[in-house]
């Protein structure tokens, strides 16, 4: 992903001092070409936000790199040293960070796992394709630059946390669900970042489909000009995560439009298809294929009942072998 050209700056709110006037802010400075500044991040004010901070949870503004700026959460265990593994987590569509790391941190705890969620806030995203599909354009169509895309955050936000909390992971892992999925599996299709290792793409409502005949974001027709490179594309380790019970037709928030619902039914389907079908052009056209999928037994579209297995294979022991049909992780 290329580099922000813009100054950037950034600041960060810890959200544990409320009481001391709103936030304790700390600048990182030297994260990025640009000078840092002091930009307030909002204070925690429902008991979610308020319980994270007491357990250590920060939050700040980011305003590194050259879009909008937004809120990103972190949270570091105290046993997670220097050397720690650092985890993106990416919400759905509900824009709800504060419930998926209230859902991770006991996880990020116990295996000393330092964790970022952005928030991928509506009024710094406007819509679903300003933050699931990359904000290639604007509304108009007209192209927006490959800095400003939603997918040019995640390798600034990495940098500037490594600064800012001393870390010497040279890489970070992702894992999304439902719309974070959504975001996860498209980012790993246009590329990735030159530090991603590896990612998780859990339960998603729609694919870009591994097909050059349909449109972005249901497929790969209409992207900017060199960004499919299915060598690079197929070289990370993804894990295509599906809950078994997530086969529901009606779900109230499945995406319903005629390219989604050719996808399949339900999102137990969709997602098969997308991972067979990019296992067969990848085949076809003789490119190593680092992708795997797996199927969670017993749950429907829930991020809490992903978790567990997601970590799993991100950093302990589960092994799901590349390019094998959809198997069960446990």
């Amino acid at each position: 992903m290329a580099a922000p050209t813009a100054p950037a700056s950034r600041a960060w709110s810890t959200g544990r001092v409320k009481a001391m006037a709103g936030a304790v802010l700390l600048a990182l400075a030297g994260c990025a070409s640009g000078p840092a500044s002091a930009v307030a991040a909002p204070p925690g004010e429902t008991a979610l936000q308020k319980s994270l901070f007491a357990a250590g949870v920060q939050r700040f503004t980011f305003d590194g790199w050259a879009g909008p700026a937004f809120p990103v959460w972190i949270f570091r265990p105290a046993g997670a040293g220097a050397d720690a593994p650092v985890l993106f987590v990416f919400h759905g569509v509900q824009r709800d960070a504060d419930n998926y790391m209230n859902q991770w941190i006991d996880l990020a705890r116990r295996n000393n796992i330092v964790l970022i969620v952005p928030e991928y806030s509506r009024s710094a995203f406007p819509g679903v394709e300003s933050y699931s599909h990359g904000w290639f354009a604007e509304k108009d169509g007209a192209p927006r630059p490959r800095a400003q895309w939603s997918f040019a955050t995640v390798e600034p936000i990495f940098v500037a946390i490594k600064r800012r909390e001393g870390l010497s992971a040279e890489t970070y892992s992702v894992y999304g669900h439902s719309g974070g999925a959504q975001f996860v599996h498209r980012y790993v299709l246009s590329g990735g970042g030159p530090h991603l290792a590896r990612a998780v793409s859990a339960n998603a409502g729609s694919y870009a489909a591994i097909d050059p005949a349909v449109r972005w974001p249901f497929g790969l027709a209409g992207l900017p000009a060199g960004m499919w490179d299915p060598q690079k594309a197929f070289a990370v380790p993804m894990l295509v995560l599906l809950g078994t019970e997530d086969n529901d037709p009606d779900h109230k928030s499945l995406p319903r439009q005629p390219e989604a619902m050719a996808q399949g039914a339900h999102r137990l389907a969709r997602g098969k298809n997308f991972y067979s079908r990019a296992s067969a052009y990848a085949a076809a056209g003789s490119h190593a294929f680092g992708w795997s999928c797996g199927l969670v037994p017993g749950v429907a579209h829930d991020n809490a009942g992903m978790a567990g297995d997601a970590i799993a294979f991100l950093f302990g022991d589960a092994r799901i072998e590349p390019g094998r049909a959809c198997q069960r992780v446990r």
